[in-house]
């Protein structure tokens, strides 16, 4: 349960930041020095805190990369997460999605890491759904949403 507490934590604030970020004067020192341990050079450092789920969001550039990363109050850094390039998807994913979803268009996909586990949220559309996907390195993967498509907006 966690696990989709945190994968769903992830897919909502990489695809949005729609809470006001904190300027960083609030995060406190813990969380300023794990980022600096954990990502050295990183630059242009947004805060965001998730009260509600006692976390920091910290959006950044790290190596030309934008970075996501979420730590708990102490500072214990608890998840990463950065957009890839879909040929990035490990070999087995993209067989599974050819196979299962190939009449669906690929939009983007997310690499996150959590506790040394890493997996990938993956958004699909067609026509007529939207889909987002869970998936593992071996292949693996779960719906982790699925919304039909307002097909009367566009008349």
């Amino acid at each position: 349960m966690k696990k989709l507490f945190v994968s769903l934590l992830m897919l909502m604030s990489v695809v949005s930041f729609a809470n006001t970020p904190d300027p960083g004067d609030k995060v406190n020192a813990q969380i300023k020095a794990a980022l600096a341990k954990e990502f050295a050079g990183a630059q242009y450092v947004v805060w965001q805190s998730l009260k509600d789920h006692q976390l920091v969001h910290a959006k950044f550039i790290y190596n030309n990369e934008q970075i996501n990363a979420f730590f708990e109050e102490d500072g214990k850094l608890i998840a990463t997460g950065r957009y890839i390039a879909l040929g990035n998807l490990p070999l087995a994913i993209t067989k599974q999605l050819n196979a299962e979803y190939g009449k669906y268009e690929v939009k983007d996909a997310i690499e996150y890491s959590r506790l040394g586990e890493t997996s990938y949220v993956i958004s699909l559309e067609n026509e007529k759904t939207r889909i987002v996907l869970e998936a593992y390195s071996s292949g693996s993967m779960y719906v982790f949403k699925k919304v039909k498509k307002n097909l009367s907006a566009g008349l």
